[in-house]
């Protein structure tokens, strides 16, 4: 039991790592609008990703099914919500020095971005599973996948806890680079949602 623990824990810190529109957004809301708002996003994220682990951990089939026959629209309407919120990184000014009292923006919009972009990515449930099987956790039976999965969500969260960390307390950076950098996230979160778009119209076109 113990190392199960400890082995869904790592499970959701792996699951947070890799760089995608999550983790730009979790570093320019930081950066731009405190800790808090980059952690709401990173929250966001763990919310779906701890779904996507019971999904795993129950073995609930049919809604890999159904995840996987809809991959296509998913990943179209999943790309345009994406690209509204890499829009809203492009047009929302920054106005306030890092290094002063930090601008202004609602923690709980961090986190419904964050979940919004999570759940745009189809992939994500096969990732998640990918990773609970190699660690061996895909066949725990009786209700401790109910206690898993949960877990899997705390390590995510841990892990978007010290990055938000560690980037207010040791980077301070002045208006002009925050600007240029608030920009530089948002033009590459819409990158991002043109990929989505374009591979979900792909999807769909040849289906």
């Amino acid at each position: 039991m113990f190392f199960s623990i400890l082995k869904a824990l790592l499970v959701g810190v792996i699951v947070a790592i890799p760089i995608g529109p999550i983790l730009v957004m979790v570093i320019q809301r930081t950066l731009c609008y405190g800790p808090r708002c980059g952690r709401m996003v990173g929250f966001g994220a763990a919310t779906v990703d701890m779904l996507y682990a019971t999904i795993g951990l129950l073995a609930l089939s049919l809604m890999d099914d159904f995840i996987g026959r809809n991959q296509g629209w998913i990943m179209l309407v999943g790309g345009l919500l994406v690209g509204a919120i890499g829009a809203g990184m492009l047009l929302r000014p920054v106005s306030v020095n890092m290094q002063d009292e930090p601008a202004k923006m609602s923690g709980w919009t961090c986190y419904w971005q964050g979940l919004l972009g999570t759940l745009s990515n189809p992939l994500a449930l096969g990732v998640m599973m990918a990773l609970l099987a190699m660690f061996g956790l895909g066949d725990e039976g009786g209700l401790l996948p109910l206690v898993l999965a949960p877990l899997v969500g705390v390590g995510e969260c841990i892990y978007w806890f010290s990055v938000t960390t560690v980037l207010a307390r040791y980077l301070r950076l002045n208006i002009k680079t925050l600007r240029t950098m608030s920009t530089v996230a948002g033009a590459v979160v819409c990158v991002f949602a043109v990929i989505l778009v374009v591979r979900g119209a792909m999807l769909l076109i040849g289906s």
